[in-house]
């Protein structure tokens, strides 16, 4: 009680904030890192060889830390009980769901392609972009570490994450929503996330990078750079896509026009710029050659594949239709309806659910499959976040409607 209490000193105090947000993200990316960076031995359970009987009281140390976690995370909460209590436990009911989803769906058939590359992310033997992106591993490394069993610790990772996930979302929601329809917004993530994940192989990467890239779009509404700044930081080390950001700064700070000021414009150089440094940082001590091979293991842009012209890759047996049906399930086809109504929409919430939708599809379209929607998760979090606006506007209320404003996070 007394550490949260302190926390909430802190969060409290002008500036201070800031500084707490930078701590975590430095400790974070320093803690994580180490294990690949250093070269430790990617398997650190000899201790549990010798000790099989100190397993599960590993595992349950683990669990008790996580669920600190979760309760330390609550207790920051401003909101009020008992709707509070109730959405927590929720969230964490709805995480440890969507884990088992994942389980049985993705887990239970590419338990061993996950251990690959566990094991060669630590080895610096892995292939680009996956060697990377090597937070999430290192991550894994100290729960690991705690209880010898990667599948409990992978497992514990997965469902903690996807947990902030929904935190996070439930987050973004409240800039515009009230507490019972931002709710709604997470139960219509939960909804996609089978479909979401049906064509890929379990990556640990995209829970984490997911949360970092809604940390800093409510950073970047709220108008707190230095938050935005270590968020877009941390985010680049989990996965480089954070990149895509960078420009929200300016969309999410304006309400009249595209005229930006030189600070702003400054600020999303910088957040481009560290980005970039991060990208360079991650790349260049693992053998990167300013190539596609190193960039994302293919020779060419994507674009032909996806599309499914023959001028493409050939490598992959997801039919065709697939590649043009999950970008309309989770981006397109929400579009009518947001550009319809947008005047039911905050101006800087409708500016970057367009620009969103475009640079998630460019992006994909170039470097990834159309087919593995994992990639347009956040873009389709700000698009659910306008369709449950503009729905809530056809619902007569009997108190204003609430402004684009500034929640606790």
């Amino acid at each position: 009680m007394k550490f949260t209490g302190l926390l909430l000193r802190v969060r409290e105090t002008p500036g201070m904030g800031a500084l707490a947000v930078a701590a975590l993200c430095a400790g974070f990316i320093a803690l994580s890192a180490a294990p690949v960076v250093l070269s430790w031995e990617p398997t650190p359970n000899a201790f549990f060889t010798k000790h099989p009987e100190l397993q599960m009281p590993g595992g349950v140390l683990l669990a008790a830390v996580l669920i600190a976690l979760i309760f330390t995370i609550a207790r920051l909460d401003g909101e009020a009980k008992p709707w509070k209590v109730v959405r927590y436990i929720g969230f964490v009911l709805l995480a440890a769901l969507l884990t088992d989803i994942h389980v049985h769906t993705v887990d239970a058939f590419h338990l061993d392609w996950q251990w690959e590359q566990y094991n060669g992310v630590l080895h610096h033997t892995y292939v680009a972009p996956d060697q990377y992106r090597f937070l999430s591993q290192g991550t894994l490394w100290w729960m690991f570490l705690s209880n010898g069993s990667f599948v409990f610790s992978y497992l514990a990772y997965r469902f903690f994450f996807t947990f902030l996930l929904c935190h996070l979302i439930y987050k973004f929601a409240r800039l515009c929503l009230d507490p019972v329809w931002s709710t709604g917004v997470v139960l219509l993530y939960a909804l996609f996330y089978p479909l979401s994940i049906r064509y890929y192989y379990g990556n640990l990467c995209d829970p984490t990078s997911h949360a970092a890239m809604l940390a800093a779009l409510i950073f970047c509404q709220r108008r707190e750079f230095w938050p935005a700044l270590c968020s877009v930081a941390l985010g680049t080390f989990i996965k480089e896509t954070i990149l895509i950001v960078a420009p929200c700064w300016l969309l999410l700070g304006s309400a009249s026009g595209l005229r930006f000021e030189k600070r702003d414009l400054l600020r999303v150089t910088a957040l481009v710029a560290v980005g970039l440094a991060v990208f360079f940082a991650c790349r260049l001590p693992f053998d990167f050659r300013y190539d596609f091979q190193t960039l994302n293991r293919t020779n060419q842009l994507m674009i032909w594949s996806n599309l499914g012209l023959p001028q493409g890759l050939a490598f992959s047996t997801v039919p065709v239709f697939q590649r043009y049906l999950h970008p309309v399930l989770f981006l397109f086809m929400w579009l009518p309806l947001v550009i319809w109504r947008r005047a039911a929409l905050p101006v800087p919430l409708f500016r970057t659910a367009l620009y969103l939708t475009a640079a998630f599809y460019l992006t994909n379209l170039c470097f990834g499959w159309n087919y593995e929607s994992r990639n347009f998760v956040p873009g389709l979090i700000v698009l659910l976040v306008c369709t449950v606006v503009i729905l809530k506007s056809f619902v007569p209320a009997p108190a204003e409607a609430q402004p684009f404003r500034r929640p606790d996070v």
